[in-house]
C-alpha cells in the first residue's frame, strides 16, 4: 500500500490512470478517499488521479496530538504529497474541509492550479462551532462531541442520528461510514473540528482567488453550507455554480451520476494544452 512521510506523517495514497491532465481530490472531516470511489471510476480513464487520506484520516497515521490538525497542516500536507507524485500544473477539488484546504492552495500557489472546485463547503466554519440558528444540531454536534471524548469512537458510531436520511444515500454506504467512526481517534475527531472551526476562512481573502472556479453544492445541505456556497460564487470572479438537486451533504456519493456530469465538462473547458500534456 502506498505511504509517503510527510511534514513527519505517514499519509496514505492512491493514483489512479495514466495520462490526462492530473486530478487531485481532498475530502472532507471525518471522510477519507472512499469518499471519491465513483470519480475514481470516473476520471482515471481520462486523468491522472490522486487521491489521499487527510492526516488522522483513513489510513493515515493519526498523532495523538489535537492541535496538528488545523487546515494549514493539511495544506501543507497535500501541496507536499502533489510534489511528490510530480504533478506541475493540476486540477484541484476539495469537498467540505476539504474545500478549505483548496482555497488555501488556490491562494498560495495559484499557479499550479489549471481549475479549482468547491464543493459543499463555504468560506468559514467558524458558524458551525456556535450553530445559534440550529439548536437541535447544536445539541446533537455537541452530544457527539461528548461522547467521543468520554466514550470514544465506538459509542459515537453506535449512535443513531435523529435527523431523516437525505433522499438518494445509501444504506450501506452510511454503515461503512459507522465503520469508519468506529475505527477513528477521537483526537482526530475533536482535533480536526477544532482545526475547522479555528481556521480564519477567506471571507477577505477569496476575491483574490484568479484560477478558474466551480463552485458545486447540494440543494438539500446544511443552509450554512449553502449559504457559504452562495458567498465564495459571488466572491470569487467568474465563478461558475453547479447546484446537485435532492442529495445533502456528500453529492458525489448520493448522486455520482449528477455530480460527475456536473464536474467532467468544467475540467475539459479548462484542460491543459495538448502540447503541455504530452510534455507532462
Amino acid at each position: 500500500m502506498p505511504f509517503q512521510k510527510i511534514n513527519g506523517i505517514d499519509l496514505y495514497y492512491e493514483r489512479h490512470g495514466d495520462s490526462g491532465d492530473p486530478l487531485v481530490l481532498v475530502h472532507g472531516w471525518t471522510g477519507d478517499i472512499t469518499d471519491w470511489r465513483h470519480q475514481i471510476a470516473e476520471f482515471s480513464p481520462t486523468h491522472r488521479v490522486l487521491v489521499l487520506d487527510n492526516r488522522g484520516h483513513g489510513r493515515s497515521e493519526a498523532p495523538s496530538d489535537r492541535s496538528i490538525y488545523t487546515v494549514d497542516r493539511m495544506v501543507e500536507d497535500t501541496e507536499a504529497l502533489i510534489a511528490h507524485a510530480g504533478f506541475d500544473r493540476y486540477h484541484l477539488v476539495g469537498h467540505s474541509m476539504g474545500g478549505a484546504v483548496a482555497q488555501e492552495i488556490a491562494l498560495r500557489s495559484p499557479q499550479r492550479l489549471l481549475s479549482l472546485t468547491l464543493h459543499n463547503t463555504t468560506y468559514s466554519f467558524a458558524l458551525l462551532s456556535a450553530l445559534e440558528s440550529h439548536p437541535n444540531i447544536r445539541a446533537w454536534t455537541e452530544y457527539r462531541h461528548r461522547l467521543a471524548e468520554t466514550q470514544g469512537m465506538a459509542a459515537v458510531a453506535r449512535l443513531v442520528n435523529p435527523f431523516p436520511p437525505p433522499p438518494n444515500q445509501d444504506p450501506a454506504r452510511q454503515a461503512e461510514k459507522n465503520e469508519r467512526f468506529a475505527a477513528m481517534s477521537a483526537d482526530v475527531f475533536l482535533g480536526a473540528w477544532d482545526g475547522l472551526v479555528g481556521w480564519p476562512g477567506t471571507a477577505d481573502r477569496a476575491a483574490a482567488i484568479r484560477t478558474p472556479t466551480l463552485v458545486l453544492y447540494s440543494d438539500l445541505d446544511a443552509p450554512l453550507i449553502q449559504e457559504g456556497s452562495r458567498k465564495l460564487a459571488q466572491l470569487i470572479a467568474n465563478a461558475s455554480v453547479a447546484v446537485i438537486p435532492q442529495t445533502a451533504h456528500q453529492p458525489q456519493e448520493d448522486r455520482p451520476e449528477l455530480y460527475n456530469a456536473a464536474l467532467r465538462p468544467f475540467l475539459e473547458a479548462h484542460a491543459s494544452a495538448p502540447v503541455e500534456q504530452a510534455a507532462s
